[in-house]
């Protein structure tokens, strides 16, 4: 679990890193800033959730890893969709940033996920 953490904590950093540049250099403005940061916010909580999931199921019995595993990503799925909506309703964000970024950490922290996996499963055999 280490790793995953180490890389998914390199990831955002170097892209917090580029963001704020980019606000520094007034490329983007302080709305669309935060749209950045809430997404980002959005897409950790679900990646460490799922990790957490895959770290409490991998050594259970099968049926409870795939419980834990595709049950908690349809939970997840939904939970964000219910954030996602109460974000574009409720906060002063730029709707086409936050929905852009979101889907970019989402399927890069996703990518992350499935290669720790993976990484978890050669080890074992």
């Amino acid at each position: 679990m280490n790793d995953f953490l180490k890389n998914i904590f390199i990831f955002y950093f170097l892209n917090f890193i580029i963001i704020l540049t980019l606000k520094y250099f007034e490329i983007i403005n302080e709305v669309t800033l935060y749209s950045i940061i809430y997404a980002a916010i959005l897409s950790v909580i679900n990646s460490v959730v799922a990790i957490m999931l895959f770290s409490y199921s991998y050594k259970a019995r099968h049926s409870v890893f795939m419980l834990f595993n595709f049950g908690g990503l349809g939970i997840r799925i939904l939970i964000l969709l219910f954030a996602i909506v109460l974000i574009i309703k409720f906060l002063n964000i730029d709707k086409y940033a936050f929905i852009l970024v979101f889907f970019i950490f989402y399927f890069m922290s996703l990518l992350l996920e499935v290669l720790y996996f993976q990484r978890v499963a050669t080890k074992k055999k």
